[in-house]
């Protein structure tokens, strides 16, 4: 049995943990950094989600994914379900991974890797303050398998309500005539990497860059963006992101990294997919399209 002084050290932000600076991040980098953050918030939400691609781009996407833009495979005309590429549901996907890429990894990093260089007046400081990696000490990976086995009961019963058969899967089977573990696993590395540049927005650059002015309380600044990111998903899934968020920031502080999070997050959000499969039947007979 786990001992729950232990437990709830898990989750404690250790003040040598904290950032102590008094030069970084200066307010330039914070202004910066939050300034891009909403700009970010802005790019994705319009331009960048599936859904909103489909709607931007109707014509392109008829010849590209006939089923994604008349709703199934069916209800296409057949000339265009004829010549569309196999990998034409993809297309959207990928579209959100490239622009996830830019718009909340790659732009981001470079403002505040670039503040801390110029602050710290070295280019060897030119460093993010936190990494990348999955914690493998027990006292570090213990919560976040926690955390999993915490989630699938709850998944189990989300995946009962109403709603969640509306939402999920994101890629239907009927949606394209290409239906095959191929299609399945590379749009399950695009998901998995959008949620990446999820955790890297959140409990990385902005949970980081307030984290010297706010201390531990920057781990709830950082949720009011992200729980909203989720007004789009069934009503229980919006509320667990607010916890999830909340005890993934603490986790993030406490170790340094993000890893763990990024680990958490794919393996929820993707067992969410794999469960809409297995209550429709869903998963794919072929390997090959």
């Amino acid at each position: 049995m786990i001992d729950s002084r232990r437990l709830r050290g898990y989750f404690t932000v250790p003040s040598s943990s904290r950032s102590t600076s008094a030069v970084w991040p200066t307010d330039a980098t914070v202004f910066a950094v939050l300034a891009w953050t909403s700009v970010a918030l802005v790019v994705v939400e319009f331009l960048l989600i599936p859904f909103r691609t489909a709607r931007l781009w109707p014509n392109l996407l008829a010849q590209l994914a006939p089923g994604v833009r008349y709703g199934t495979i069916a209800a296409a005309p057949a000339t265009l379900v004829r010549d569309a590429p196999w990998w034409g549901a993809l297309a959207t996907y990928a579209w959100w991974t490239v622009g996830m890429l830019l718009f909340w990894v790659a732009v981001p990093a470079a403002i505040l890797s670039h503040g801390r260089a110029r602050e710290d007046g070295r280019e060897g400081g030119r460093k993010l303050p936190f990494t990348l990696r999955v914690p493998f000490t027990r006292s570090a990976w213990l919560p976040y398998l926690l955390l999993i086995l915490v989630m699938l009961p709850l998944l189990a019963l989300a995946s009962t309500q109403a709603g969640f058969l509306t939402t999920y899967p994101m890629l239907r089977p009927s949606q394209t005539g290409a239906w095959s573990w191929t299609l399945l696993l590379l749009y399950w590395t695009m998901y998995a990497t959008v949620l990446a540049c999820t955790e890297f927005l959140f409990r990385g650059v902005l949970l980081f860059t307030l984290e010297s002015r706010l201390g531990v309380n920057a781990v709830l600044v950082s949720v009011l963006p992200y729980c909203l990111i989720h007004v789009h998903k069934p009503l229980l899934e919006a509320l667990g992101s607010i916890v999830a968020g909340i005890v993934l920031g603490v986790l993030a502080l406490r170790t340094r990294s993000i890893g763990g999070g990024v680990v958490v997050h794919v393996a929820v959000a993707l067992g969410m997919d794999a469960l809409a499969l297995v209550r429709t039947g869903g998963f794919p007979q072929a390997f090959w399209p």
